[in-house]
């Protein structure tokens, strides 16, 4: 069998070619996250001028050393975004944080360690003991980040905090991955609205959710187990990418591998995976257009979605984790022995004995994954003991589902 890992690699590869690197604004990239496709340099100091970090008194540090103690004349008053004049040797100016400091001054004292205490007096007295050092409470000039600085690598998943030094560092646009748009098709005569024993289509739901979490532009399409319109479908669409859910089993209506057999372009490979829930998987080219054939029950769905695309969307190659990586004890053994030779992937919740099962493996279960806080990993290696229920207290990795 293909293992997870293999599989991952050539759903990355059927992606990646449809995520060129795009210039996009800061407000397009405040929602979801994306992957930066080339350093950034600063083009200014940050910041751009020594400022206070005090609401205080600004001065020289020669005019503390000298008249501590005693009344110091205030002349004018700077605020954040103005510009004050000279300072004369011997006198003092109002100055609140974040305003630059005025000529003559290089030293700030702290409303705090003065008398009366307040703004608005004719003098002020320094009344702390307070160390006459130029650049007390004083950000000086680049001292967060210099002109010609490298301040985001290629590669970097943007959080909120790289983009808020790109908008401190005047850059508004930033090249990342692009991302494809979408077309999500539910296939099967079960989901039609006039089956008799229809079942409510929750695939299409998940999916485009998770889809539009990162930003894709995703539609949906449902077709019913008729392969050539399944084609005619795909193939009047604009979509750069499908993602379709059933039809890729071994039963006598698999209307995907049908279309794929019907269609003489295709390139499309149906696989078994060595994991549980999600062992049928398929990619490839259908109808016109890069295709992503998960299988058709909902846990199986959404966990190839996050094992398989997710990953591929966001750039991530190799071993790079789409969700947040821990490793945590289970709170008892195994309820059933996993499957010798596949990797298994459990719903958990993280409880303070540890992690605590919700549900079993099987992959219609959604309601217990929504309930879940954590996806397991039970590796190859794990499987198959002759003790299933020997591994309370065994530290697996996991990912934070979000």
């Amino acid at each position: 069998m293909t293992t997870a890992k293999m599989h991952r690699e050539r759903v990355f590869e059927t992606i990646a070619p449809l995520t060129e690197p795009v210039e996009l604004p800061l407000t397009s990239l405040l929602e979801a996250p994306r992957r930066l496709t080339a350093d950034i340099e600063s083009p200014i100091d940050v910041p751009g001028f020594d400022n206070s970090s005090m609401d205080g008194y600004a001065l020289a540090a020669a005019t503390v050393e000298e008249l501590c103690g005693r009344p110091i004349p205030v002349r004018g008053r700077v605020a954040a975004g103005a510009r004050g004049q000279q300072v004369q040797p011997g006198t003092a100016v109002e100055i609140m944080t974040g305003a630059p400091l005025p000529p003559g001054t290089d030293s700030v004292v702290k409303i705090e360690d003065t008398s009366p205490g307040r703004f608005g007096a004719d003098t002020v007295t320094i009344t702390a003991e307070v160390e006459p050092a130029p650049g007390t409470f004083v950000r000086r000039r680049g001292s967060d980040v210099r002109a010609g600085q490298t301040v985001l690598r290629e590669g970097t998943m943007l959080t909120p905090a790289h983009l808020g030094v790109a908008a401190a560092c005047g850059v508004n646009e930033l090249p990342v991955l692009g991302l494809p748009r979408v077309l999500v098709v539910s296939t099967g005569d079960e989901i039609a609205a006039e089956a008799a024993a229809g079942i409510n289509d929750a695939n299409s739901v998940t999916l485009s959710a998770g889809l539009r979490r990162l930003g894709v532009e995703a539609e949906v399409a449902f077709v019913p187990d008729d392969p050539q319109q399944l084609l005619d479908r795909v193939r009047s669409s604009d979509a750069q990418l499908v993602i379709s859910t059933g039809g890729i089993s071994k039963g006598a209506h698999e209307v995907v591998r049908l279309a794929a057999d019907l269609d003489g372009r295709s390139a499309m490979t149906f696989e078994p995976i060595a994991m549980q829930p999600g062992g049928p998987q398929g990619c490839g080219r259908l109808a016109d257009h890069a295709w992503i054939a998960l299988p058709g029950n909902p846990v199986s769905t959404l966990i190839s979605f996050e094992l398989f695309i997710r990953p591929a969307l966001l750039g991530l190659a190799g071993h790079e984790a789409p969700r947040e990586v821990a490793y945590h004890r289970l709170a008892h053994g195994f309820d059933e022995a996993p499957p010798a030779g596949k990797l298994q992937v459990r719903r958990a919740q993280l409880t303070d004995a540890g992690l605590a099962f919700v549900g079993d493996s099987r992959s219609h279960l959604l309601h217990s994954y929504a309930e879940a806080t954590h996806l397991v990993f039970v590796s190859p290696e794990e499987s198959g003991a002759d003790d299933p229920y020997s591994a309370a207290g065994d530290r697996l990795m996991t990912w934070k589902i979000a």
